[in-house]
């Protein structure tokens, strides 16, 4: 078995997101945050895929160099879900989830954490 491979799954979502309408639908804005998140999670993007919804509400899926990662922002909620998924024991998605929650200062926040080690052996 290789000692390296560890599946972290990671969803953080931010409820009462303190970010205006510009933000919670701009894809430069929610990309420089996502990069970081990245970098803080010890990963780096490989590819990136976006989607800015009509009248509202942007996605951003990229794959990174050891899995992928998920945003997807509901402005008229003012909420934003995030998903990082990774499988190497070195990375930390939680450090990034922490990171955007101090960029989207949501009134509340939960990271929830899905087990995924050893299910089939």
């Amino acid at each position: 078995m290789n000692p390296f491979f560890v599946l972290k799954q990671v969803i953080g979502d931010y409820w009462n997101c303190d970010l205006n309408w510009d933000q919670m639908n701009s894809g430069a804005f929610l990309r420089q945050h996502i990069e970081k998140a990245v970098i803080l999670s010890e990963s780096s993007v490989v590819k990136w895929i976006n989607y800015n919804f009509s009248p509202q509400g942007y996605t951003y899926l990229a794959v990174l160099s050891n899995s992928s990662i998920s945003l997807h922002t509901w402005p008229e909620e003012s909420f934003i879900s995030v998903e990082i998924f990774t499988c190497t024991k070195k990375s930390s998605p939680e450090k990034g989830l922490h990171y955007l929650a101090e960029v989207f200062k949501p009134k509340a926040f939960k990271i929830h954490q899905i087990s995924r080690d050893k299910a089939f052996s």
